[in-house]
């Protein structure tokens, strides 16, 4: 029995830094990450603050910021089980974006560099268009995720999907500003009132 014994305490000292190993791997990549406020609160703030500041570029070069900025808040939630339907939303407007921006390249122009991030330029006659994929990108990623039907997702994937709202807001009236010759970026509050208020006439229309 005590060789036994023996033999069992040196098997679990051997493979406990094993088991530390794997579970350190994944925490790091998101896997053991369930839905948490900070996680949620992380990525809300990265889509407004990282959108907000693509807006702020000359407008060539705002889709493949978009495109970064978006990859930054997936990896946040990369390889969660609960955070999934998320990270294939964010990861959906990436993707589509991504193929725009690449199929839409200016060979001409040089990347424009912002810190330790860089941004390719697309063609100015195809901004139009790729406004366009953008903005459905994001319209069907947000709807995505407001179908969730998890009682402990729901509430943190209806806040994903309002940033994701308000960027759809932001690009908007950025854009449509432009062309007015008003200042090129709303107020984040302005958009963030935009989509309450276009929750609230949602479930108005449930009742």
């Amino acid at each position: 029995m005590r060789v036994l014994i023996s033999v069992l305490v040196v098997f679990l000292c051997l493979n406990a830094p094993l088991a530390m190993a794997r579970n350190f791997i994944a925490a790091s990549d998101g896997s053991n990450n369930t839905v948490n406020q900070r996680t949620t609160r992380d990525v809300v703030r990265t889509l407004e603050h990282e959108v907000g500041l693509c807006l702020q570029l000359f407008d060539a070069y705002r889709f493949d910021c978009i495109v970064k900025s978006y990859n930054i808040a997936a990896r946040l939630i990369k390889g969660s089980i609960d955070y999934l339907p998320a990270y294939e939303a964010l990861n959906s407007v990436e993707r589509r974006v991504g193929e725009m921006v690449a199929a839409n390249a200016d060979p001409t122009a040089t990347r424009l560099r912002r810190g330790i991030m860089s941004y390719g330029a697309i063609k100015p006659c195809t901004q139009e268009a790729v406004k366009r994929e953008t903005l459905r990108a994001m319209e069907e990623a947000r709807a995505s995720l407001l179908r969730a039907t998890g009682p402990l997702q729901k509430p943190h994937f209806q806040d994903i999907a309002d940033a994701i709202g308000a960027n759809y807001a932001m690009i908007r009236a950025a854009l449509a500003a432009q062309h007015q010759g008003a200042p090129l970026i709303p107020r984040l509050a302005e958009c963030r009132d935009h989509i309450i208020h276009h929750r609230l006439k949602t479930a108005a229309q449930r009742i």
